[in-house]
C-alpha cells in the first residue's frame, strides 16, 4: 500500500469496465474497497480475468458484502479504512430484459438500478458527512460514472446508421443513465448542492458501445466531452462528443484509471465520450 495515494472505493466492479479500473490501480498500489454482493466472485475474477496475485488483494482491497442499493452497505465501502475514499468508481450495469413491447422491447430486470444505487451513494456519502466522517486530506470526494453514449441533451452522439435503432431499443437503461447524470449534475454543482454538497465534483464518463477485446492502447481511443446543461463552466471551450461505433472494455478501464483517478481534476465537471 502507498499512503501517498488517494484512497479508493468502487461500485459494481464485479465485471465490465470497473473491473478493468480497479485492477489497474490494484496493481499501481492503491488502497481499495469494493462492494459486492458475492465477494468471492469479485476475488476470482481479479485473479483470474486481470492476473492479480491474492496476496495483493488481501492488502490492498477491503471488500465489503452487501446490495448497493443499501446506503448502510455503501456507507462501509466508502470508509471502509476509516476516511471516506478520496475518489468513488461507479460503474453499475443493469441486466437486459426483452419484452413484447412496440414501444419498449429492451428494458432491464431493474429499470431503475443506476439511479437507486446513486442516490444511495449520495445518501450514504451525507450520512458519513453528518457524522464527522471526512476524506483523510478533507476535501470532498470525486465520483467518476460510467454511463453512455445516447443521452445527452445537448449535441447527438450516436452515429447516424444506429441513431433510430439506439434510442428505440435503448430507451429504459437511457432513461435510467440520464436520471443519474441529473443526481450527479445537482451534487456536484456547488451553485445548486452548496456547502452542503456530498461530494467535490463528479467526472461521468459515456463510452459508446462496449465490446470486450484487448486494449488497442489509449492512443487509439479518441475522446470528447462537453459541459452538461445548467453548469457554471458551460459552454468553456468544450469540443464536444466524440462520434463513433465501439469501443474495448478495457481502453474504456484504461482510459479512467489513467483520467480519472491518477488525474481527475482535470477532468473534473465534464462528460466525457470514448470511442474508437
Amino acid at each position: 500500500m502507498d499512503s501517498t495515494k488517494p484512497t479508493l472505493a468502487f461500485f459494481g466492479a464485479t465485471g465490465g469496465c470497473t473491473a478493468v479500473v480497479l485492477a489497474h490501480a490494484l496493481k499501481a498500489g492503491y488502497t481499495c474497497s469494493a462492494l459486492a454482493r458475492t465477494p468471492s466472485k469479485l476475488t476470482n475474477l481479479l485473479e483470474t480475468a486481470h492476473t492479480i496475485p491474492t496476496a495483493l488483494i488481501a492488502s490492498n482491497l477491503t471488500i465489503i458484502q452487501g446490495d448497493a442499493k443499501d446506503v448502510a452497505a455503501c456507507k462501509r465501502a466508502l470508509s471502509a479504512r476509516g476516511p471516506i475514499a478520496s475518489t468513488i468508481c461507479v460503474g453499475i450495469g443493469g441486466t437486459p430484459k426483452l419484452q413484447a413491447s412496440l414501444t419498449t422491447p429492451i428494458s432491464l430486470t431493474d429499470p431503475h438500478i443506476c439511479e437507486n444505487v446513486m442516490r444511495s451513494i449520495l445518501g450514504a456519502l451525507g450520512e458519513l458527512r453528518a457524522e464527522g466522517v471526512s476524506t483523510a486530506d478533507g476535501r470532498k470526494p470525486l465520483i467518476v460514472n460510467i454511463s453512455t453514449t445516447g443521452v445527452s441533451d445537448l449535441k447527438n452522439d450516436v452515429p447516424g446508421p444506429m441513431y433510430h435503432f439506439y434510442h428505440y431499443a435503448l430507451s429504459v437503461p437511457h432513461k435510467d443513465k440520464k436520471a443519474t447524470e441529473a443526481m450527479l449534475f445537482d451534487a456536484g454543482d456547488v451553485r445548486k448542492a452548496g456547502p452542503d454538497a456530498a461530494l467535490c465534483d463528479f467526472l461521468i464518463v459515456r463510452p459508446t458501445l462496449l465490446a470486450d477485446g484487448p486494449a488497442k492502447g489509449l492512443q487509439k481511443v479518441r475522446v470528447g466531452w462537453e459541459i452538461p446543461p445548467g453548469s457554471s463552466a458551460q459552454g468553456q471551450g468544450a469540443p464536444g462528443p466524440a462520434v463513433g461505433y465501439l469501443v474495448h472494455r478495457a481502453d474504456v478501464g484504461g482510459w479512467i484509471f489513467e483520467n480519472g483517478v491518477k488525474n481527475g481534476g482535470e477532468w473534473a465537471g465534464k462528460c466525457v465520450s470514448l470511442t474508437y
